[in-house]
């Protein structure tokens, strides 16, 4: 749906050549030189003639300082304009315009193909149609200067020359703590090149980065500036300054790329509908209209790259003119005037549809690239385990359920388990409780009565007789991942009573100790020994001789 108030310009798509955002606004030039600001109600609030007599083929804006590449009646060779969107002038009411040069390499003129501008606004790269880059390198000093005339412009630099390759995409990476150094991505048809426009070392000739080029309008920076992505037929591709990085499979003729976010917006070039295509929405679309139309269509597709999924897929009759991004949305214009806004979800929203398609896996990578905290993803792991529960896939909803340890209450998974009589998964689980110091004496019961009831005693011992202790949440004396007193109990109860004896001798619990030899297993010896091994002093402890008289007076 056009939004609300939409300016006459969009009403006139066919002289549209070329719309960019800018902290000013919505930017929209024409084929007659014009450029209108539009702010987000879309109304137009300044308009001018930048180029005279001809049209506005490019526009890059930085830090309000507007760069406009056009041509113009009085020359041959492409103009190049910089105007200040902050200031305007008194007659005119136009943007005060700060520089204007001809942009020239050799003789004979050459269209402009593409334009990237860093975002310093130190460097301003120009790529033309012979498969020459020209690079201003200083320009913010140049256009903050307060001497000079509108001509005065540092003299730009060839920093490549192909003439076989004509020039299809131009992109500054920006300085990082890793990398504080600029650099061009430089795309032809054939390759993608990289040149160091900063730092030690810069001023090189540009290096392959890959030997597979893009066609006009297919390459674009990624959302954050630090690699060019490139589409082919058979995929995307992302560069980065030393070679190539990620590729996507993703099929199909491309025209055009863009990024919105952290999505890459794909537009196809028109083709015919049929019933038996690839793509689903194509094959609704034919659903919808009753058949083939006879008409051409053009496909829009947004694409998230880091969890590889399909966002929004749609289809235009009339062919897709510009795809821009501005004030938080993704808009796309078509041949017809109408402008489609699209509109990110809330990560609530996307959830739950991820949900009702049992697509838990890209709703967990979802969360993560949106950076939820642990209870958000928690919650996720929850729905997961659940999911995969009812499908009594107890081995993986435990997996998920374990993820779960801080954020849903135990009793939640263990109660699942006991009915279902899967006793293994609770063992997992509850081994994962006390490792991580969050069960409780009815946990430490459970978890040693099904040791008992499977007579798994390899997993007893090594629960019993582990010897790490944990630290303390006060962090004062390690302390045991289980209540002492519980295990002792349990294991005197079922039968275990070597396991039992360990604990009590181990931690010095005299009395337990000497209560499972003389009533639990009968051996007198040894406890007369062990009271020996105590002195005198312990074994006149009043709650020693008042239980076993003969065995202390002996001793």
């Amino acid at each position: 749906m056009p939004p609300p108030h939409a300016p006459e310009v969009f009403q006139k798509t066919p002289e549209i050549s070329t719309i960019a955002t800018s902290s000013a606004g919505l930017v929209v030039a024409d084929i007659h030189g014009s450029i209108y600001l539009v702010n987000r109600d879309f109304e137009i609030g300044k308009s001018w003639i930048a180029h005279t007599g001809g049209r506005v083929t490019h526009m890059a804006e930085r830090k309000g300082i507007l760069i406009t590449l056009g041509e113009e009646d009085t020359a041959r060779h492409p103009f190049l304009k910089i105007w200040d969107l902050q200031k305007f002038d008194k007659k005119t009411g136009a943007p005060l315009l700060l520089r204007a040069a001809k942009v020239q390499s050799g003789n004979r003129p050459h269209p402009v193909s593409a334009i990237a501008l860093s975002a310093s606004l130190a460097y301003l790269a120009i790529g033309l149609g012979d498969g020459t880059v020209i690079l201003y390198r200083h320009l913010d000093q140049s256009i903050y200067s307060a001497s000079g005339s509108l001509s005065t412009l540092p003299k730009p630099r060839v920093i490549h020359e192909s003439p076989t390759e004509p020039i299809t995409g131009l992109g500054f990476r920006e300085p990082t703590e890793d990398s504080p150094n600029v650099y061009l991505f430089i795309v032809t048809t054939n390759r993608v090149l990289c040149y160091q426009a900063s730092g030690k070392g810069s001023g090189g000739s540009p290096t392959v980065v890959d030997e597979i080029g893009a066609g006009l309008g297919c390459a674009t920076m990624d959302w954050k500036a630090r690699e060019v992505v490139v589409a082919r037929d058979e995929a995307i591709y992302l560069c980065g300054t030393e070679s190539r990085g990620p590729c996507y499979a993703y099929e199909g003729p491309k025209s055009s790329i863009y990024t919105h976010r952290n999505y890459i917006v794909i537009v196809s070039p028109p083709f015919t509908p049929s019933a038996s295509a690839a793509s689903a929405t194509v094959r609704n679309f034919v659903a919808k209209s009753g058949g083939p139309s006879g008409s051409d269509i053009t496909k829009l597709t947004v694409f998230d790259p880091e969890n590889q999924y399909v966002a929004h897929s749609g289809t235009f009759t009339e062919g897709v003119r510009e795809v821009f991004s501005a004030w938080g949305k993704l808009y796309a214009l078509s041949n017809d005037g109408k402008l489609l806004c699209l509109e990110e979800k809330p990560t609530s929203e996307k959830l739950d549809m991820l949900y009702r398609k049992g697509l838990y896996t890209l709703a967990l990578n979802i969360a993560e690239t949106q950076k939820l905290d642990e209870a958000h993803i928690a919650d996720i792991h929850k729905q997961y385990g659940d999911h995969l529960y009812a499908k009594a896939d107890y081995d993986n909803a435990m997996q998920q359920y374990i993820q779960t340890i801080r954020y849903v209450q135990p009793s939640y998974v263990i109660r699942k388990f006991l009915d279902a009589q899967r006793i293994h998964n609770l063992v997992t689980y509850l081994q994962e409780l006390h490792s991580l110091g969050l069960a409780n004496s009815d946990h430490t019961t459970l978890l040693l009565n099904t040791y008992t009831k499977l007579k798994d005693v390899a997993r007893l011992d090594s629960f019993i007789k582990r010897e790490s202790l944990r630290t303390s949440p006060d962090g004062g004396k390690d302390e045991l991942p289980f209540d002492l007193d519980t295990a002792i109990r349990v294991c005197r109860q079922a039968g275990y009573f070597e396991h039992a004896s360990y604990l009590a001798k181990k931690y010095e619990r005299h009395e337990d100790y000497l209560r499972i030899q003389i009533e639990d297993a009968g051996n007198y010896k040894d406890a007369l020994i062990y009271l020996r091994r105590l002195g005198a002093e312990a074994v006149s402890a009043g709650s020693l001789k008042s239980r076993y008289p003969l065995i202390t007076r002996r001793v």
